[in-house]
């Protein structure tokens, strides 16, 4: 590992200057202490941003009434906290507030855009598109983006998901830095599903703003619904390439990398993030889980014992734990793992199929027997579970517990993997013509997963006939 996790001392979102957070730490400690509070408007604004950025909405407000207080006979800060109030949903308190900030700048852009939003987000869509009507009649090409943008929140309003597409996009050509008008339209393509289209104009919008870093990002996404997954990897490393604080574009292309098993791509992605953002959790398991599908057990056990530290009730990182100790076999660290994972969380069936399995391994076949039956209760419609179970019982014996497990699981689930078992246990019970039949019909409905009953049973490849019956539908 080329990182050191206790040099993360930071777990805030993102690092920041030391002394813009001495500022922050200055203003909390006055207003604590109920001393005046004066900054100049850009300090004002900056220590809002901060707040927001750390969903402390509430914070943010009180800095905002503050700031009104020095600066009440300018709109900026009453149409600031609107905004505030609009996120938190205290959409007739922002209202007062606009109108309020519309007397000092009666003809002010923001304050009506606002409006808008607010208005169509309650409901008054006539209101709303009455305020955007006389804005088009008067409204400045340079401010016309804004415009487009905000008609697209009446479009979504509206579930008019084609038009909010349409004017995101106007919004974007008619201001290629329109950052809001970026994200939102990544949103529209997902709730249009125009993909291609998508494509097409991202690219568009990238010949005319290459480091457009949302763009890139928009793309990427659009390649991955397309299944276009190497250049979606490409545009997403774009994103973050030209925009270094973006977050999104870090963690977004490192998840297709893992989906696409490009381990330890994802792994240069994840280290890339904690040196620029500080300690992360969730990133953690994630490198966790790169190293443990790398063959790389040790690190990976060393990164999951670290988080623990941090966070001794994740239940997630006991069981990828237990998978790295049962990787290695070691069987009884494996189980008490598991063990620690279900005490956390009681409620999930691969945590006591794995459990399962580690007592198998072991041969203590009457715990692993209860802790099989116990992931199937818990997932009784996913047949996975009901195949490792019904797997397990013929290997030590139990054919007729097999039959009788199976006759469980049709009232839950089917599949051709539940098929072939049943065909297993059959033909180990002596019952070969009833086996044919169910194999037959296990072929006909999969075939390409035929080879899971020599996993449970080798010495079937010997039965002539089966092999006859295998090549058949093979030739289908």
């Amino acid at each position: 590992m080329n990182y050191n996790l206790n040099t993360f001392l930071m777990d805030n979102r993102t690092k920041r200057d030391v002394s813009f957070l001495s500022i922050v730490s200055e203003f909390e400690t006055n207003f604590e202490n109920g001393d005046p509070i004066f900054y100049d408007k850009r300090t004002f604004l900056e220590i809002i941003r901060f707040y927001e950025e750390e969903f402390q909405y509430e914070k943010a407000v009180e800095v905002t009434d503050i700031a009104i207080e020095q600066f009440k006979y300018q709109s900026d800060f009453f149409i600031i906290k609107a905004r505030l109030l609009f996120q938190t949903n205290c959409h007739e308190e922002a209202l007062e507030l606009l109108a309020k900030a519309e007397k000092i700048s009666p003809y002010e852009h923001d304050v009506l855009l606002l409006k808008i939003r607010i208005l169509a987000f309650q409901g008054k869509v006539d209101e709303a598109n009455e305020i955007l009507a006389v804005m088009k009649k008067y409204i400045s090409k340079e401010d016309l983006s804004d415009v487009y943008l905000s008609e697209s929140y009446i479009n979504e309003v509206t579930h008019d998901y084609s038009g909010m597409y349409e004017n995101l996009s106007k919004a974007v050509v008619c201001d290629w830095n329109n950052e809001e008008a970026m994200e939102r339209l990544g949103f529209a393509v997902q709730l249009c599903k125009n993909f291609e289209q998508s494509i097409e104009f991202h690219q568009l919008v990238l010949n005319n703003n290459p480091y457009n870093y949302l763009a890139w990002f928009n793309l990427g996404h659009a390649y991955a619904c397309q299944g276009e997954y190497d250049q979606a990897i490409l545009a997403l490393e774009y994103a973050f390439i030209t925009e270094e604080n973006f977050q999104n574009g870090y963690l977004d292309c490192a998840d297709i990398c893992i989906q696409e098993k490009e381990y330890q791509k994802a792994l240069t992605i994840y280290e890339a993030f904690l040196d620029k953002f500080g300690l992360d959790e969730e990133v953690l398991v994630n490198m966790a889980e790169c190293q443990f599908q790398l063959g790389d057990l040790n690190n990976a056990r060393i990164i999951l014992n670290k988080i623990l530290k941090l966070d001794p009730y994740n239940d997630e990182v006991y069981f990828k734990l237990g998978l790295c100790y049962s990787k290695a076999k070691k069987w009884n660290k494996a189980i008490n793992a598991y063990h620690k994972a279900i005490t956390l969380e009681d409620n999930s069936e691969d945590y006591y199929l794995h459990l399962a399995h580690a007592h198998n391994a072991l041969g203590s076949y009457d715990n692993a027997e209860l802790f099989y039956s116990k992931a199937v209760e818990i997932g009784p419609e996913q047949s996975i579970y009901w195949k490792e179970y019904i797997a397990f019982l013929i290997k030590i014996g139990k054919l007729e517990s097999a039959l009788v497990v199976f006759q469980e699981a049709d009232d839950f689930t089917f599949g051709a993997d539940l098929l072939y078992c049943k065909g297993v246990a059959e033909y180990m019970a002596g019952k070969k013509e009833e086996a044919y039949l169910t194999f037959e019909e296990a072929l006909k409905e999969d075939y390409a997963i035929h080879i899971l009953m020599y996993d449970i049973e080798p010495e079937l490849a010997l039965d002539t006939t089966l092999n006859s019956m295998i090549n058949y539908y093979k030739e289908e």
